[in-house]
């Protein structure tokens, strides 16, 4: 029976086993019918044909045919046809022709659905003209007892047989329901996981992407963030007619102070002179650790007089603290270099250019000043 199901179409496969039973239950109550009205041989070669032989018969035609469906769609409107004749042919016996039809008109409904039923009605019509048309009308309802019994289980058993075939593929189908459930129920606890773990794929990603361009001492961006931020900055002031300054900051003395106190006490300098520029930038303002002790200032849309003053005070702010580090107390100050858009240059390297070399002449006048570039004299004083 698997076999069957593997190898041709579920339809092919039922109606074999259908037919093979179906006839064969029918040949009982039919053989029983006519033994008692002497029939010659060729009646009893013709019921074991049509009953036990024809259904291996017409089940080797349709596993031959191109389309074995619909052969065996077409087998199933002969066998309605065929039983036909043999109600007709009998008389119709009213046992005999009501399982006959009910059998048929099952198995075309089961096919078929619907238009199976109309098919039945028109197939087993034929067979009956047909028969009533080769041999005289005749009608004989009566069966006695024993055709009658043998009808009444035939057909029970017939009916039964359909029940639990359809209850087992119920039942297949309720398994494979509840497997199609627990398979999708599997699937979303996946897909929720694999959901999870690339929402955490992607926050470690942005995570990577921010330490890449973070410092990982003052917690400042860096040196290569700037290299992609800087260009696009000066662009959108550019385009906005809008002036960039930029401060170029650097640490008096601070390999002095690593000398003295050692390294661990200068990283400490470093991060608080990073977090007290951080403490006093805007939120566009770029805050970088350009290097070393240096450290860079982008102030987008500020003109160099308000640049300058915010030096100026950042000096103040150095100068007053006071870096705690055990037990120790260390000073620091910082010279700064100024240079702004458009008047000094109207690119980055030249920008920088200009910062740095406005920062090299505070180191040169004595540090702790503010200088602008192309200032002769300092803006700001020793403390």
């Amino acid at each position: 029976m698997t076999e069957l199901r593997k190898t041709h179409h579920w339809v092919v496969a039922n109606g074999y086993r259908v037919r093979v039973t179906a006839f064969a239950l029918a040949s009982l109550p039919i053989g029983l019918h006519i033994l008692p009205h002497g029939h010659g041989p060729g009646v009893w070669a013709l019921l074991v044909l049509q009953f036990l032989i024809y259904p291996h018969l017409i089940y080797w035609g349709t596993r031959k045919a191109a389309h074995s469906e619909r052969a065996e769609l077409n087998s199933m409107f002969v066998d309605a046809v065929m039983c036909g004749i043999w109600a007709a042919g009998l008389g119709f016996p009213s046992w005999i022709s009501a399982a006959l039809f009910l059998a048929n008109l099952l198995n075309h409904t089961i096919a078929r659905g619907a238009p199976g039923v109309l098919i039945c009605i028109m197939a087993f019509a034929a067979g009956t003209l047909a028969s009533t048309t080769v041999i005289a009308f005749h009608v004989s309802t009566d069966t006695n007892g024993l055709v009658t019994l043998s009808s009444m289980i035939a057909l029970a058993t017939y009916l039964s047989l359909i029940g639990i075939e359809f209850f087992a593929y119920i039942r297949q189908l309720h398994q494979v329901q509840d497997s199609l459930d627990q398979q999708r129920t599997t699937l979303e606890g996946a897909n929720a996981i694999l959901h999870d773990q690339i929402g955490k794929i992607h926050d470690l990603q942005e995570k990577l992407r921010e330490q890449a361009n973070r410092d990982s001492l003052t917690g400042l961006f860096n040196r290569r963030y700037l290299e992609g931020t800087l260009e696009r900055e000066l662009a959108r002031c550019r385009r906005e007619g809008a002036p960039l300054s930029m401060v170029l900051l650097d640490i008096d003395h601070f390999k002095l102070v690593n000398d003295t106190y050692g390294h661990q006490a200068g990283d400490e300098v470093l991060r608080v002179f990073g977090r007290l520029l951080l403490e006093h930038a805007r939120a566009e303002d770029i805050v970088c650790r350009y290097g070393g002790e240096e450290f860079l200032l982008v102030l987008p849309k500020m003109p160099l007089d308000i640049a300058f003053e915010r030096a100026a005070q950042l000096l103040k702010i150095f100068q007053e603290t006071v870096v705690s580090y055990g037990d120790l107390r260390i000073r620091i100050t910082a010279s700064i270099g100024i240079a702004a858009t458009p008047g000094h240059s109207d690119s980055v390297e030249g920008l920088i250019r200009c910062a740095d070399q406005a920062l090299y002449q505070a180191k040169r006048n004595g540090r702790n000043l503010v200088m602008v570039y192309g200032d002769g004299a300092p803006r700001g004083g020793t403390a």
